[in-house]
């Protein structure tokens, strides 16, 4: 804390120099006296003071009079050698600034929340940012990781996985990868101390962990060997979250036995902690090869680690030919290709990233609109200040010197708002973490760490560079003596100074409405999504996932098919429940492998692409309980079997395709076109739905019975008025009764599923609306405080107006005029900035163009009528003037 200098120094001081200039030239000198105090001592500091104080009065006063110049008290007593004089020197000009701070606590308050909402801004995206595309991926030499797809490009197939034979022989006959592995997921019943628990389980070749260059933190992964025919099967590896969560990160968990599906699994090692991969499942074992290796279905992602001096075109090359030569050596495979992809898919999608970045524009717009609010203010300070500047170069500072001091204030108002925005952004961070919509990897880790405090402090000194150069440089330096003189009023409407004021809130009305018409495309893109027709209801429907164990034998298989019966049977029987039936994938979560289709007997078109559709395997009164139409034919029942011959029930764009203006019922259709030769029987057409995703159309879908099969899990779907809370202990208590080890998990709503379906573009356009309100608020700040500066500083001409006849509607039309002036400026370069803008927001709108005029309308209303109601405020103060007191200032 700063020591006080003699007082009745400063009272002499104070008698010889006038009081509007008092304060300021006192301040000067308490700094220098504790930059003496602190280098020399009070002995010797307080003679100096008593000196230096009343030789600088008279002089003060002298240059007051007559004008002049003076060498200031700053630069004629500071002494020393440079690297401490400049310190000294800084910090004199630190504590300045805070003083300076402390008697404008209003103006300082408004100017640190103004920097804190950028800064605060900019620090929580720039945190998503870090942890989601900028944090490495947690294997060494991620550059040397890619993605392998099949692609099929005469079937519109560019990124599709492996089929088994395919993988196999790509393995063998490469010379560019030093280890390619797949993974196949499943989910599993894990007996353990507690209840029968769900939990998700991958196969993976042993070139998978060493693709990835994984070391385990506690025994081994697989070997050589073990993924061969004849191997092992019931090996475990555990991911690091469930040895965390189920063994407490019990060591010696290598060695005992699991059961899974009730059988004995052996743990052989435990995985570091890392997404992706490592931790998206509960437990790896290995995938053993098949003895018989199909062509035809494509069911295996492969990653690959390139071998050592490899580059990715060479690798492209040599998979390629192998392609090819897998194409003329195999029917199945004719057309086929092969894309690599690199790892950094792995980090986030190119939506995603496209998300990500389009936030970090709207950042930096809301950061420069927090600057320029902040240097307008500044300017209109500086205005009323004009006598301090002057007085300053009166004394003899160099330019250098008042702007030194200009950034000085600026420096200290930036590293409060720093400091606030930084404990704002901890807040929002964590609020951010609780938004999670899933689908954002490492969003629930991101944190407030060291490069994120490094970036904000670099966006502190940069704001207060930038906001304390326009006032500084402003300044009055060369009419000096007139300023002294006349003091505030001369400089109070130079109108130099009113254009770059107006010029500045043009600005910020200019970025504002960037960030407002990005805003508002994503919230009308999103009304679109939400309103678009699912084919569907939502409401009163509830999905459970139901833990069947797969069956392997015919016998077990007929069990389980009775359980499910009886259950279902049980379910349909309860007064409060509706309907009720099973499904193997949930709507909106997942598509299957899907499969080409055909019209039976029908030649295909010359050049055209095989149709695609969705398949789902379903019990009867799945549509009656989804509330999807049966529009023609019948629903399956327990004598339709899944398998041959097929029974299917197909949707109606299915067969408006293949038989338009034809009934489609006892029709024969092509499944897996291209894949194999099977037909089914059409029994039932029902209307359409997007089972995919809601921004697709709606979907291609064939469906076959459940019947003879073993659905591992089973996802039932009920149409009741129970609540969750009633509903889920009643289907256990119910499977309990027939077999207590069948778990049920994965309770939810379908207007959940439809919820987190959208979450990802939620999330977006949630972040997007809260930073263009920000800078709505501050744009509206700025125009009102520049206009209320300006009728403030008039308010005699104004008085002047009113006596000499002016209407109080012609003086109020003067001023709103002059204060939309720079929002309408504003308003046309927004919108062009926009329109130029908004094209890189395409890939995130739906069923919208980046040039929507409804949006941008209503934002243009929107940003006027509130600018209007900013301007009106001072306007009508403008008429409160005191024309008597006006008259006699006069």
């Amino acid at each position: 804390m700063s020591a006080q200098p003699p007082r009745l120094a400063t009272r002499l001081f104070g008698v010889f120099v006038p009081s509007d200039v008092r304060e300021e030239a006192l301040d000067d000198l308490a700094d220098l006296y504790n930059a003496r105090l602190t280098s020399m001592g009070r002995a010797a500091a307080d003679p100096w003071y008593w000196r230096q104080s009343l030789g600088f009065a008279v002089r003060l006063r002298f240059a007051h009079t007559f004008g002049g110049s003076l060498a200031s008290p700053t630069q004629r007593c500071t002494s020393g050698p440079p690297r401490e004089k400049t310190m000294r020197l800084l910090l004199a000009d630190l504590r300045h600034g805070a003083r300076s701070a402390l008697r404008s606590r209003g103006f300082a308050a408004i100017a640190v929340l103004t920097l804190a909402l950028g800064i605060g801004a900019s620090a929580s995206i720039f945190s998503v940012v870090r942890s989601v595309l900028l944090r490495p991926l947690p294997f060494p030499e991620p550059e040397r990781l890619v993605d392998v797809f099949e692609t099929r490009p005469e079937r519109n197939m560019f990124e599709i996985s492996f089929t088994y034979a395919n993988f196999y022989d790509v393995l063998e006959m490469n010379r560019s990868f030093q280890s390619l592995g797949t993974i196949r997921w499943r989910s599993m019943t894990f007996l353990g101390d507690k209840e029968p628990t769900r939990i998700s389980v991958a196969a993976t070749t042993v070139g998978f962990f060493r693709a990835l260059g994984v070391a385990p933190v506690v025994g081994r992964v697989f070997t050589d060997g073990e993924d061969k025919p004849g191997a092992d099967p019931r090996l475990a590896v555990l991911s690091h979250a469930f040895w965390t969560s189920r063994f407490g990160q019990d060591r010696a968990i290598v060695g005992r036995s699991i059961t899974l599906e009730g059988e004995a699994y052996r743990v052989i090692g435990v995985l570091p902690p890392g997404r992706p991969w490592l931790d998206a499942g509960d437990i790896f074992t290995p995938f053993i090869r098949p003895s018989q290796l199909d062509r035809t279905s494509w069911e295996l992602p492969v990653i690959g680690r390139l071998a050592p001096g490899v580059t990715l075109e060479a690798a492209r090359a040599d998979i390629q030919r192998i392609a090819t030569r897998l194409s003329e050596q195999y029917p199945d495979a004719k057309g086929m290709g092969i894309r690599l992809g690199t790892s950094d898919s792995w980090v986030a999608s190119d939506s995603l990233r496209r998300a990500l970045w389009v936030l970090v524009g709207a950042v930096g717009f809301l950061v420069l609109i927090s600057c320029v609010n902040l240097a307008n203010m500044l300017l209109a300070r500086s205005t009323t200040r004009a006598r301090e500047h002057a007085l300053r170069a009166a004394l003899g500072a160099p330019r250098a010197r008042v702007v030194q001091l200009a950034l000085a204030e600026s420096l200290v108002l930036g590293l409060l708002g720093a400091a606030v925005g930084l404990a704002l952004s901890f807040g929002v961070v964590r609020v951010l973490r609780s938004l999670n919509p899933g689908g954002i990897p490492n969003l629930a880790e991101t944190q407030v760490d060291g490069w994120v405090l490094l970036v904000t402090l670099g966006v502190a000194l940069l704001t207060s560079v930038a906001t304390g150069l326009v006032p500084a440089l402003r300044a009055p330096y060369h009419d000096v003596v007139s300023a002294l003189r006349e003091g505030e009023r001369s400089v109070a409407g130079h109108h130099r100074a009113g254009r770059l004021r107006h010029a500045l809130v043009a600005v910020e009305v200019a970025l504002s409405i960037v960030l407002l018409v990005g805003a508002g495309l994503l919230v009308r893109s999103f009304g679109r999504v939400l309103g678009v027709d699912r084919g569907f209801a939502t409401e009163n429907r509830v999905m459970v996932s139901i833990g069947f164990t797969a069956a392997p034998s015919d016998s077990q298989q007929a069990r389980a098919a009775q359980l499910l019966a009886d259950f279902l049977s049980r379910l349909r029987s309860t007064p409060q429940i509706t309907s009720a039936a099973v499904v193997h994938i949930r709507p909106l979560q997942g598509a299957g492998t899907g499969m080409g289709f055909g019209a039976a007997g029908r030649p295909d078109a010359t050049g055209k692409e095989i149709p695609w559709a969705g398949w789902r395997i379903v019990s009867n009164d799945y549509f009656k309980t989804l509330g999807l139409p049966l529009i023609a034919g019948r629903d399956f029942n327990e004598r339709d079997r899944l398998g041959e011959p097929w029974k299917v029930i197909v949707s109606k764009r299915v067969a408006e395709l293949l038989w338009p203006g034809n009934d489609a019922i006892g029709r024969r259709l092509v499944l897996w076109k291209g894949q194999g030769e099977s037909q089914g029987e059409v029994i039932g057409v029902v209307g359409d739905m997007r089972d995919w995703d809601l921004t697709d159309d709606a979907t291609y879908s064939v469906y076959f019975p459940v019947y003879g099969s073993t659905l591992s899990p089973a996802n039932l779907v009920v149409h009741t008025g129970l609540s969750m809370a009633t509903l889920v202990p009643m289907l256990r208590s119910v499977l309990a009764e027939l077999d207590p080890t069948v778990p049920v998990f994965g309770a939810t709503t379908l207007d959940e599923i439809v919820g987190d379906s959208v979450a990802a573009r939620r999330f977006t356009m949630l972040l997007l609306a809260a930073l263009a309100v920000i800078a709505l608020v501050l744009a509206l700040a700025g125009i009102y405080g520049v206009l209320s500066y300006v009728v403030s500083r008039r308010r005699s001409e104004m008085g002047l107006r009113i006596a000499l006849g002016a209407s109080g509607r012609s003086v109020l039309r003067l001023v709103m005029l002059q204060g939309m002036r720079p929002v309408v400026m504003g308003l046309v370069v927004g919108i062009a900035g926009a329109l130029a803008l908004s094209r890189f927001m395409t890939s995130l709108l739906f069923g919208l163009t980046p040039a929507d005029w409804p949006t941008y309308a209503a934002v243009a209303a929107l940003l006027a009528g509130a600018a209007v109601l900013a301007c009106y405020v001072p306007a009508r103060d403008a008429l409160r003037v005191d024309v008597t007191a006006t008259l006699r200032d006069e």
